[in-house]
């Protein structure tokens, strides 16, 4: 009988075994599912973390921009100001290289004042102060043979 109640309790032994084994797969994996969550909840803590900052960062750009937009609607009129005062100044430097052009005309040629007065409003009335042969004598009371050998020269050389 002694042998019986030790076979029983192998036999028992071997039922509690596999019954523990069985429920500590069944533990096991409710404990797989239970890590992968808490590294979830890990991951999510550092994206929601990671989502935070991004979104502060794209506040910080939105407001730079807003303020980059505003400089550019201040400084908008200034550029037709600027484009303005361009061409102002393009067409004072060429009043300029014109005035200049014409100091050089009198002071290389000295004919008589009628002439000269002739040659300078010719000069000044025509675009970028040049004239051709044509014009000047269509335009001035002065000689062909004058413009042709004292004062188109004169010209040419300035």
């Amino acid at each position: 009988m002694l042998e019986e109640i030790r076979e029983l309790l192998k036999r028992i032994d071997q039922i509690v075994d596999s019954e523990s084994r069985r429920t500590d797969d069944q533990i096991d994996e409710p404990k797989e599912k239970l890590l992968m969550f808490q590294d979830s909840e890990e991951n999510l803590s550092s994206i929601h973390s990671q989502v935070k900052e991004l979104t502060n960062e794209l506040d910080l750009f939105k407001e730079r921009s807003i303020k980059l937009q505003k400089r550019v609607d201040e400084l908008k009129p200034l550029e037709d100001k600027c484009d303005s005062l361009e061409d102002q100044i393009k067409k004072s430097e060429l009043k300029q290289e014109g005035y200049i052009f014409t100091i050089k005309v009198i002071s290389n040629w000295i004919p008589s004042q009628k002439e000269n007065i002739d040659v300078l409003v010719a000069l000044a009335s025509s675009p970028n102060h040049e004239s051709t042969f044509k014009k000047l004598h269509k335009e001035t009371t002065i000689p062909a043979v004058t413009l042709k050998n004292r004062i188109m020269p004169i010209l040419a050389d300035n």
